[in-house]
């Protein structure tokens, strides 16, 4: 943690000490152009912070006449920071988005420069899920990284040879499990749920498709015949309800940080590990070449009374940079050149190489990482539903979050957080109107 810190204090100080307000002189006696850029980042994840400095030192090497006056956030409290700023309308020139309703609010404000113009030209270098429309008229306000897996369950499969098991192929097999599992003094699943969006994003919203099919999950996103208040969301309710009530969860997972889980499953203390397929970039650097080959990604297994489809995942465009509507000129050129460095071709490759699976069209090295290849073969095969914050407004998070963790603590059943979330979101969401 420390290391972490003091890693990314050097790192705001190099990139905010070369320039600051518009207009500095640079080495050559040339302008430097300075923006402010909020960006998303762990400042305790070592290999989050030591592969952002990689990407803006090549960054910056390629263009020694921009800068970034950095302002960094994670977590919720990006998020919350990132309201504010718009309420103040504060906006920092380039900001790290998402592309759904999850930073709706920001992206359809009209202070996000709509990328179309940049892009035009290069659409079919990305993968067709990147270049969905984000906006009403068809904008796309940010320039999406990758395809995202919002649900992986990571699977430590010489724990379940040492336990005599094999991967469940239904709930009650995996309930089944527990015993085995925390008589060996490990953890069924773990995760970790303090800032409570890991388990909407991360078992939920796959756990919705799973329990009622494409069909219903689009009928009940707009209202028509289908609601949340339905059986099928209380049927996927019920199964994060028995997961906890049957102590499946990393112990206290309701007040653990995010990454704690992660290193549960890297130290060996878990059989599985429910979480993004972007943890795949952690597991990268941070497995030993021996742990690799019996790491395995798969899904959830299939659910009581299930409608959807089996194996399936919850995958989104991935987030990525925008731009405040106000830059024009040379600004805007400059706020493009790092929207496209990151995303397009130079970026991705370095971004591959830290185990991501860009949205950019890219070959994968045959000497990529073990975790590169299972991560692109599973993006590649594995069918996915909806992310529920990507496509509800992001306010009724504010809802559906900390309902769920009550359930969790037994304070409410999985009936009354899914009459609470339709509640909210019959009088207000968007899509309902």
């Amino acid at each position: 943690m420390k290391k972490a810190v003091i890693i990314l204090t050097a790192l705001l100080l190099l990139s905010t000490a070369a320039a600051f307000a518009g207009g500095q002189k640079g080495a050559t006696g040339e302008e430097v152009i300075t923006l402010s850029l909020y960006e998303y980042s762990d400042l305790a994840d070592e290999t989050d912070v030591k592969n952002t400095e990689i990407l803006f030192d090549t960054f910056y090497a390629k263009f020694p006449k921009i800068r970034f006056d950095i302002e960094y956030g994670f977590d919720e409290p990006y998020h919350d920071k990132l309201q504010a700023m718009l309420v103040a309308d504060q906006l920092a020139d380039v900001m790290f988005l998402w592309p759904g309703k999850r930073t709706g609010t920001v992206t359809q404000s009209g202070k996000v420069k709509d990328l179309r113009p940049w892009i035009k030209g290069h659409e079919n270098e990305f993968a067709p899920i990147a270049m969905a429309a984000q906006g009403r008229n068809g904008e796309i306000y940010e320039l999406p990284e990758q395809v995202t897996a919002t649900h992986v369950m990571f699977t430590n499969e010489k724990l379940m040879k040492d336990l005599g098991l094999s991967f469940p192929r239904t709930h009650e097999d995996l309930l089944s499990q527990g015993g085995k599992i925390k008589g060996a003094r490990l953890i069924p699943v773990a995760m970790t749920n303090k800032s409570q969006w890991q388990m909407q994003s991360c078992l939920l919203s796959a756990l919705t498709e799973r329990a009622g099919g494409m069909d219903w999950y689009k009928r009940v996103i707009v209202g028509n015949n289908a609601s949340f208040a339905d059986a099928e969301f209380i049927n996927a309710l019920k199964i994060i309800d028995e997961l906890s009530k049957r102590e499946m969860f990393s112990p206290g997972i309701n007040q653990l940080d995010y990454g704690q889980a992660l290193t549960q499953f890297e130290t060996e203390e878990a059989v599985y590990y429910i979480d993004g397929g972007w943890r795949a970039n952690n597991l990268v650097s941070e497995l030993t070449a021996d742990q690799k080959p019996y790491m395995v990604l798969n899904t959830y297994p299939d659910i009581p009374n299930q409608k959807g489809t089996s194996g399936s995942t919850a995958a989104v465009a991935g987030t990525g940079y925008g731009m405040h509507s106000k830059l024009t000129g040379e600004k805007a050129e400059a706020a493009w050149n790092w929207i496209w460095f990151y995303s397009g071709p130079e970026g991705s490759k370095l971004r591959q190489g830290f185990g991501a699976n860009p949205a950019y069209k890219l070959p994968t090295p045959g000497d990529a990482d073990p975790m590169i290849k299972k991560l692109v073969k599973f993006v590649a095969e594995t069918p996915a539903g909806f992310v529920i914050d990507a496509v509800m407004d992001a306010e009724g998070m504010g809802v559906l979050h900390p309902a769920i963790q009550e359930m969790m603590l037994g304070k409410k059943t999985p009936q009354q957080v899914a009459q609470e979330y339709e509640t909210w979101v019959a009088a207000n969401d968007s899509g309902r109107k």
